[in-house]
């Protein structure tokens, strides 16, 4: 199920997200994600990295589990996801890991938005119809 493998490699891609944030609060364990980039900027930038993705994941996996489960492509579905999956790695990355990278920050929110509207569109096709 591509959906299933899709929700595994974003739940790594947040757990990396969130010790990024318990890095630059402080905790000892995790010094080691700060990569010297500290401070109240840095902080910010890390929880906001980590809270988009909590507020796109949801939504883009209910999606793709959803077409999945009414027969949609494998391929299509791998094609979504590993788009999405790229978005969020390459946003939270410029976002949570660096300064601004706004190229990269850009490419990061068209690669996660892309694939949540050919996944709306195909779903409000396939319902609309019936």
């Amino acid at each position: 199920m591509a959906s299933v493998l899709y929700l595994g490699l974003i739940g790594l891609v947040l757990v990396i997200l969130s010790m990024r944030v318990i890095a630059l609060r402080g905790n000892p364990a995790f010094a080691w994600l700060k990569f010297g980039y500290a401070g109240e900027n840095a902080l910010d930038r890390a929880i906001r990295a980590h809270g988009n993705l909590t507020e796109y994941a949801p939504l883009f996996l209910l999606m793709m589990f959803v077409a999945e489960q009414d027969g949609y492509s494998s391929f299509a579905l791998h094609c979504y996801g590993g788009t999405f999956l790229l978005g969020r790695v390459v946003h939270g990355i410029s976002f949570g890991f660096m300064n601004e990278r706004l190229v990269m920050r850009i490419t990061g929110t068209a690669l996660t938005l892309f694939p949540i509207l050919g996944l709306s569109t195909i779903l409000i096709l396939r319902y609309a119809a019936v």
